[in-house]
């Protein structure tokens, strides 16, 4: 390796281990901006929303449930009752109005079960809309936060490695440029793409590193998310979100 390849491997290592920042020990704890308030808020709202959905689902499983338990009781009282009939060769005894009395029973409760699982199904559209809504706008202030965290470890970068990295351009400015004369010297745009290529080479080596991986989760601290509620293309989707609100204030919705 000769004199000046030695340079600008030696500068160009030492100035991306210097990109590593470390939290400033000691350092007061940065004041909470307004979009990651929010942030915080809409994660709370999604996930009060989840909570409802799970909660309303659950209410029409179990009025499913008993509906067909009732149907179930109905049929079997109708089966009994039928068969009773015959043997009675078609005398209504008091078992047999007994028995239809069963069936009329359970198929008035299924019937009322029908109907509350209907009324509890109503409400599940407008809930969808509320989790797409407030995922959307989580999303979108979610990327805010990202964007505000990255403009905050630039300019960290730059002030406590900024003259670092100047100098180590400097010097492979100089080491490039050495012995060459002045007019078929590197212009400094040249020099600057060649540095920072490398530069930002070694440093896509090291974003899988788990030591970035996981300063970059502390710096974002996004809130945990549980998505799985979420109808992701509704929430992607304002059209989507539009029609569906118009449904409901037809009450066609379903």
């Amino acid at each position: 390796m000769s004199d000046t390849q030695s340079i600008n491997t030696q500068s160009i290592n030492t100035t991306t281990t210097e990109l590593a920042i470390q939290p400033d020990e000691g350092a007061e704890a940065a004041p909470v901006s307004e979009r990651r308030q929010r942030l915080n808020e809409l994660a709370q709202q999604l996930a009060s929303a989840v909570q409802r959905k799970r909660a309303l689902v659950a209410k029409v499983d179990t009025m499913q449930r008993a509906k067909l338990a009732a149907q179930g009781d109905a049929a079997t009282a109708r089966q009994q009752w039928s068969a009773k009939l015959r043997d009675a060769d078609g005398n209504l005894t008091r078992d047999i109005q007994k028995l239809r009395a069963n069936e009329s029973s359970a198929l008035s409760l299924a019937e009322e079960y029908g109907a509350m699982e209907d009324e509890i199904a109503a409400e599940l559209p407008k809930l969808e809309l509320e989790l797409a809504e407030v995922a959307d706008r989580y999303f979108s202030t979610a990327e805010g936060v990202t964007s505000e965290a990255a403009s905050q470890a630039y300019e960290k970068l730059l002030a406590q490695a900024g003259d670092s990295l100047a100098v180590a351009f400097s010097l492979f400015s100089k080491a490039e440029n050495a012995g060459v004369h002045y007019r078929q010297s590197a212009s400094t745009g040249e020099l600057a793409s060649t540095f920072f290529g490398r530069l930002g080479e070694a440093v896509r080596h090291r974003l899988n590193d788990s030591a970035v991986t996981d300063q970059v989760a502390q710096q974002l601290a996004l809130p945990p998310m549980d998505l799985s509620a979420v109808d992701m293309q509704l929430a992607r989707s304002p059209a989507r979100r539009s029609q569906l609100r118009a449904q409901i204030s037809s009450g066609s919705a379903v």
